[in-house]
């Protein structure tokens, strides 16, 4: 009589684990799609930033101020994408490299159209584009 205590329990325990061992591979890839998610939306908010920014150097108003404030935007957007980039990454896979990547040409891209700001000249907001369209490109495929 004893034994049949133990069976149950012993099979309750199987299957706990079994369930366990089945729920962590969909646990990861909702962390993984959360994490797709928060780049595509941080993205999406680059994308917008960047188009402020186009419209404000479009406006012949010649005002630097205007133009930094949507740098000092995409900047920060830059900063919180980069944080949750490294740490939702244990390891680094291609979707992640390619994300890393885009970020690093967002920033260049960035700063050319600071020194260009800074420097009185009307800038070229081209490869800020392309770039930011790159980063989108690479959060939906991460």
């Amino acid at each position: 009589m004893a034994s049949r205590h133990h069976r149950p329990r012993r099979t309750t325990a199987v299957v706990a684990l079994a369930a366990a061992a089945l729920a962590l591979p969909a646990v990861a890839s909702c962390s993984q799609a959360r994490a797709a998610a928060d780049c595509g939306a941080l993205a999406k908010d680059l994308q917008r930033d960047v188009r402020d920014l186009r419209r404000t150097i479009a406006d012949d108003s010649k005002d630097p101020q205007g133009a930094q404030e949507f740098i000092d935007k995409i900047n920060r957007d830059l900063g919180e994408l980069t944080r949750r980039t490294d740490s939702d990454s244990d390891t680094d896979t291609e979707g992640d490299s390619a994300v890393k990547d885009a970020i690093g040409a967002v920033t260049a891209a960035v700063d050319d159209i600071q020194d260009s700001v800074g420097d009185g000249e009307r800038p070229d907001v081209g490869a800020l584009t392309k770039a930011a369209g790159a980063l989108t490109t690479a959060c939906t495929k991460g």
